[in-house]
């Protein structure tokens, strides 16, 4: 099989379909998955007629409609994922000894952890420049305070007294963050220093 679709090709998938062929019998002529057909078609802007009988390319039966996903309740740290990953790289190391639909699973898991891992490292990031926010907040905080403690000035003191009252506001709301309390790192484990 061509990476490519050659013109030829392109053509005479639309005439198969003009006659009426199914999806899993072009797959056959074509040596390309469903999927594949699927999107040229799309591509090429041809419509596949409603008697045009397409199946699922999965062997797993139809259940109807998918179920939402469920958020997890906490991340999962680096070190999990690249066990996950080695674990999916060792079965595929002895990949004549898999089904083809074993090693699909496993070539998805690298995939997917390939990018969370990539996610992650973005995500560290990201909750490292919000905590610094907090903390910032915190800090003026603080300071306004002092300020309002030696301020003489009514007008200044009312001004100093409503930014007091929207940094406590804004760091009340803030469920994830507290000042000055950094979250524990998912990018690099937890492991205790020695004393030297």
């Amino acid at each position: 099989m061509a990476p490519y679709w050659t013109h030829p090709e392109e053509m005479n998938l639309i005439h198969m379909v003009e006659e009426g062929k199914g999806i899993e019998e072009l797959s056959e002529v074509f040596h390309r998955s469903p999927e594949a057909i699927r999107l040229k078609l799309r591509r090429l802007g041809v419509v596949i007629p409603e008697n045009v009988k397409v199946t699922s390319s999965t062997s797993t039966p139809q259940r109807g409609a998918l179920e939402p996903i469920k958020p997890t309740s906490d991340l999962i740290s680096l070190e999990e994922t690249m066990k996950l990953l080695l674990g999916a790289l060792e079965q595929l190391r002895s990949a004549d000894q898999l089904s083809a639909l074993q090693v699909k699973r496993c070539r998805l898991i690298v995939s997917t952890a390939r990018t969370y891992m990539a996610m992650l490292e973005r995500y560290e990031k990201w909750t490292d420049i919000e905590q610094r926010m907090v903390n910032m907040e915190a800090r003026f905080l603080e300071l306004h305070k002092r300020d309002l403690e030696k301020e003489k000035d009514p007008d200044r003191r009312v001004v100093l007294e409503a930014q007091i009252r929207l940094l406590e506001e804004s760091l009340a709301k803030n469920k994830f963050y507290k000042p000055f309390q950094k979250k524990p790192s998912l990018m690099a484990p937890n492991i205790p220093r020695e004393s030297s």
